[in-house]
């Protein structure tokens, strides 16, 4: 293996990570580990005599498109587009939670604690494989206000009553959980662009949880606990501590969702003739019952 053809092969790997791609600081741990092997081999006589990786140079990283932040204006207009009760409670959950789109897909409802308000992320699927979280810091329990929680309640009664304490919180084809690539790329988008929001995707989600926290004056390390950033998995889920200061994130959440959704209404109502830019529909979206 020959020093330019790692270089090309790291190279090809950073992108943005919309596109699949991953970003340096990750290739410098591929270059890590790549290098650490050919090092053993040289160390135990394997036949390697020298480590073509060491000379590598991780390329830096383009300057990033501009993302997408949503507004919670426009995350309710996106939510009340969805006629699939699955669809909309997955985007719901997203915002209400701030889960990566992996650990959403990964939830089951034995990770659903009714008595104690909680959803645990204990589970991770992406690309067909079913992992633990994307850190061990992401194995963590996020409160959910009682509304919140009723409101899962209702769908599982109303989709799911049979489903079991393994089953898919969000089932799609063949016993696996719903496909979130093909939900963003096939009904949310087709949805955003009607609406004007261009570039939407599931990260934007997590952004937005983390900012509405932020703006209603939710303290960082309450933040980081509920965004899988926390430092200490010790008996996190059945240990209380920072319970209320979880369930206060949740309604700061929640209330910034609801004002949102009563100044679209009020929007609607003020200029039923001329509506707003926002939710005005410039294409036909029809969503079809199939489960993927």
């Amino acid at each position: 293996i020959k020093t330019s053809e790692l270089q090309k092969f790291l190279a090809s790997l950073i992108g943005p990570r919309e596109e699949g791609k991953i970003g340096r600081q990750t290739a410098l741990k591929f270059k890590s580990y790549l290098s650490s092997i050919f090092s053993a081999a040289i160390r135990l006589d394997a036949g390697v005599i020298r480590n073509p990786v060491r000379p590598v140079k991780v390329v830096a990283e383009e300057p990033e498109k501009p993302r997408t932040h949503l507004t919670p204006e426009q995350a309710v207009a996106i939510e009340e587009k969805l006629t699939d009760r699955r669809h909309r409670m997955a985007w719901k959950l997203n915002v209400w939670a701030g889960n990566r789109c992996g650990e959403i897909r990964g939830l089951r409802w034995r990770n659903v604690l009714w008595d104690l308000n909680t959803v645990v992320v204990t589970e991770s699927v992406w690309e067909g494989n079913s992992t633990p979280p994307k850190t061990k810091k992401g194995y963590r329990k996020v409160l959910l206000t009682p509304n919140q929680m009723a409101e899962m309640k209702k769908y599982k009664d109303q989709n799911h009553p049979d489903g079991g304490p393994d089953s898919w919180v969000f089932p799609g084809k063949r016993n696996r959980p719903l496909d979130m690539g093909w939900l963003m790329s096939k009904h949310i988008k087709p949805i955003a662009e009607s609406l004007g929001i261009m570039r939407v995707h599931w990260h934007a989600l997590r952004h937005l949880n983390n900012s509405l926290m932020l703006n209603e004056g939710v303290d960082v390390a309450t933040r980081m606990d509920r965004l899988g950033h926390v430092t200490d998995r010790v008996n996190l889920i059945y240990s209380h501590s920072g319970d209320a200061a979880q369930m206060a994130a949740s309604g700061a959440i929640e209330r910034r969702l609801e004002a949102a959704r009563v100044c679209l209404e009020k929007e609607r109502r003020a200029a039923p003739q001329a509506p707003s830019p926002l939710l005005t529909v410039t294409q036909t979206v029809t969503q079809n019952d199939g489960t993927r």
